[in-house]
């Protein structure tokens, strides 16, 4: 129904995707550039600061995920570092998701209310 949170959704679903069908743990530069793109333009589509925080901390995540090493500073006990960041992204964009919901159903009670408005003057 609304431009903008459809855009974010089909960025967010490519973002999921690319993330759950790609381990990390080693340079992956293309990949790493297709994360950066899709969050960007997801930023730009969308002035949300919760949503821009969390597509933020994708890419940057994104970034260690993608790389020889950075991945490693991340490693537990149980689980690598590749997992444990594979997990942030997912997890920071179930919250971007969550948040777009959150924005329509905001959006859809705010219609009946601006028609009144608009009847009213």
């Amino acid at each position: 129904m609304y431009k903008d949170l459809g855009e974010v959704r089909a960025h967010y679903a490519a973002l999921r995707d690319l993330i759950s069908h790609n381990p990390g743990g080693r340079e992956d530069v293309a990949t790493r550039a297709k994360v950066s793109v899709l969050c960007e333009a997801a930023i730009a589509v969308l002035d949300d600061a919760e949503c821009r925080q969390r597509l933020r901390l994708v890419d940057q995540h994104a970034g260690e995920l993608f790389s020889d090493g950075e991945h490693r500073k991340w490693d537990r006990a149980k689980m690598t570092g590749a997992d444990y960041l594979r997990l942030q992204i997912l997890i920071a964009l179930e919250a971007v998701n969550t948040r777009l919901l959150c924005l329509s159903a905001t959006r859809d009670r705010d219609i009946p209310h601006l028609a009144h408005r608009a009847g009213a003057t």
